[in-house]
């Protein structure tokens, strides 16, 4: 019974999954130009943020995906956080956008300044685009970043720069913890899990399932330097896997 419980699923699955991709692409465009089009009025990014925590939370809805977040007693109010979190799948970022309570701007790579709407959207609610082939841009970039934060802003790294295939950690990048020396902001770290079963990289087989964040108490990054920043990544990298092997 269970198994043919798991074939109607899938079945139903596939033939919903071209709809749900029509459905993304026009929420997309109308939230996009109607983020665009108030973020006129809304120099900070913070109220338009919260048309992206619907939109994420409307696509979630539309697959079937639901999140559930562990830890919230962790994010201390009115604190900005350098949030840093493993990459299995793209709907990690509706995970968190969705159900992280922070005003979150992303460092993204700039090939998405280029998809219509979305990028200028993106750029509008105050996101950052990065070019990792142009170290002089890059570098201004990641001085934006500091600069939101210390206006209040919380921003997100997926340290890996990538996703995972098989689920396991890649090497970090070194980015995000140049920022967070930077600035003597708490990093937060956050380890996402189940996410890869729903949509895994180099498919568009969206599959239902649940996406559990689980929130790790903020590190405080005053004892950290530039020249030992890598023991703070390796304390981060600890810190995220130890839900992922448990």
């Amino acid at each position: 019974m269970k198994k043919l419980y798991k074939a109607l699923i899938e079945v139903l699955y596939f033939i919903y999954r071209p709809v749900f991709y029509v459905l993304v692409v026009v929420d997309t465009s109308i939230l996009g130009i109607l983020t665009i089009a108030l973020s006129f009025f809304d120099p900070t990014g913070n109220t338009v943020h919260y048309i992206g925590v619907f939109w994420s939370r409307l696509n979630l809805f539309l697959s079937g995906v639901g999140v559930k977040v562990h830890g919230k007693e962790n994010i201390k109010k009115n604190q900005p956080y350098i949030v840093m979190m493993n990459h299995q799948s793209y709907y990690d970022v509706w995970a968190v956008i969705g159900y992280i309570p922070l005003q979150l701007r992303w460092v993204m790579k700039m090939e998405l300044r280029k998809v219509p709407i979305f990028g200028l959207g993106c750029e509008r609610m105050g996101h950052i685009y990065i070019d990792r082939g142009d170290s002089q841009q890059a570098h201004e970039s990641l001085k934006v970043a500091v600069e939101k934060i210390r206006n209040g802003a919380s921003v997100v790294f997926f340290p890996e720069g990538t996703r995972s295939i098989d689920g396991n950690m890649l090497p970090f990048k070194k980015g995000g913890f140049v920022i967070a020396v930077e600035s003597k902001v708490p990093v937060l770290p956050i380890t996402g899990i189940g996410s890869r079963p729903i949509l895994p990289k180099g498919s568009l087989a969206i599959r239902p399932g649940t996406i559990h964040l689980y929130i790790h108490p903020p590190i405080e990054v005053t004892a950290y330097t530039q020249q030992n920043k890598e023991a703070l990544m390796q304390r981060v990298r600890d810190v995220i896997q130890s839900k992922l092997a448990s």
